[in-house]
């Protein structure tokens, strides 16, 4: 981090940070910034003092994608719609995001809690697979996008929230060229490194015409005039932190929450998931020694909490919304997003770095994706896409 910017960081927190718990940040001079390299949209840091006893994140929302440079344009105002959405997040579910210190507009600076004593819901994964846990993430999003769900407000409420998380354009056209358009290429081995023979899959799937026409509608179903709630946008396995003591789970990295299909948040996480299945199939078959995990365990665990994931949130928002709840049609979309996620996440920009080098398991991964896209339109459960992802046909 350059010295210009650590410096408006710092400005920006003496000027804007008002917490009474956090005043070591706005009077220690000789407060520390830790880069933290998480980020790919933004430049994001821990603010420390002196003697490390108070800290804050500070994100810092640039004008163009980190990853890619000034070449991809996004809108900076994310840093407001971060700060919005954890105070809305928060309204519906108490304690369910950081807590949000301030919003710097002109600086394009949000300032949050810091998780200190959080884990990054994926590393929790690939030690141990609480199914309880599995449904409280369920349990969330049902009241996530139920309470802010079109058909559960008046049409003012549900327009002056349309306003507020109405979808900005470039971070749409990003997401979707990310998600939908990259992977799918001719050019698809520019995207990152992987595995020959997971290229020549790829080279057979971007001609699958089922393949085709799912990527279509995906697109379709994440336009920017699309969706009936409030959704994260970006809710994978490490958009999630779970507390080192308690069971007090948080959503984080905001930025992308908008009013959009229900279906996505399900299906990304879902999607994060198969991996982590594919990857302790992967490791199934190694002995296990003291203190090392149990893959077979985790992998037939991890399909429960597939299963229970989608169950509890099929039931809770047909409670939720009753008659005026679709099931039929969210359950297509989850499973056309689902699919369609699989293979962006290995072909394309995106990682799930446990997988990383297991070309046999992304090929896994593949395959059940290309299984589950064949077989949406049939009457298919929850225990038939479990047997679909255990490649039992």
């Amino acid at each position: 981090m350059n010295e210009a910017l650590a410096t408006k960081i710092k400005t920006s927190v003496q000027q804007n940070l008002k917490d009474a718990t956090l005043s070591s940040l706005t009077q220690d001079g000789d407060v520390q910034i830790e880069p933290i390299s998480e980020g790919y949209l933004n430049e994001v840091c821990r603010l420390k003092s002196s003697d490390g006893c108070q800290s804050c994140i500070v994100k810092v929302y640039l004008n163009y994608v980190k990853l890619l440079g000034p070449d991809v344009p996004i809108e900076s105002a994310r840093c407001q719609r971060e700060y919005e959405a954890c105070n809305y997040f928060r309204s519906l579910l108490p304690n369910s995001t950081p807590l949000p210190y301030f919003c710097d507009p002109v600086n394009n600076i949000v300032c949050l809690e810091d998780l200190s004593g959080y884990r990054i819901w994926e590393d929790v994964l690939l030690e141990s697979c609480d199914l309880h846990l599995g449904a409280k993430i369920a349990d969330i999003l049902v009241t996530l996008h139920s309470t802010s769900n079109m058909d559960n407000l008046s049409g003012e409420e549900f327009e002056l929230l349309k306003n507020k998380f109405s979808p900005y354009p470039q971070q749409v056209a990003f997401l979707c060229d990310s998600h939908f358009v990259k992977p799918f290429l001719s050019n698809h081995r520019e995207n990152k490194a992987c595995d020959e023979m997971i290229r020549v899959k790829m080279d057979e799937i971007i001609q699958d015409e089922v393949v085709i026409k799912a990527t279509e509608l995906a697109r379709e179903c994440m336009s920017v005039g699309s969706g009936s709630c409030c959704i994260h946008g970006d809710l994978h396995v490490r958009s999630l932190m779970l507390s080192n003591v308690g069971e007090d789970m948080k959503m984080i990295d905001l930025e992308c929450s908008r009013i959009g299909p229900p279906a996505f948040d399900v299906a990304l996480l879902i999607c994060n998931y198969v991996m982590l299945y594919h990857y302790h199939q992967e490791l199934s078959h190694e002995d296990v020694g003291p203190g090392q995990a149990d893959h077979s365990q985790l992998m037939a665990d991890t399909l429960d909490i597939i299963c229970i994931t989608l169950s509890r949130y099929m039931e809770g928002m047909s409670r939720a919304l009753k008659d005026k709840f679709d099931k039929h049609l969210v359950w297509r979309q989850i499973l056309l997003l689902l699919g369609v996620e699989i293979i962006a996440w290995i072909s394309g920009p995106a990682n799930l770095n446990c997988l990383q080098p297991h070309p046999k398991g992304q090929l896994n991964c593949l395959n059940t994706a290309l299984r589950i896209l064949h077989k949406q339109s049939l009457s298919l459960d929850t225990k038939g896409l479990s047997r679909l992802i255990h490649n039992q046909h």
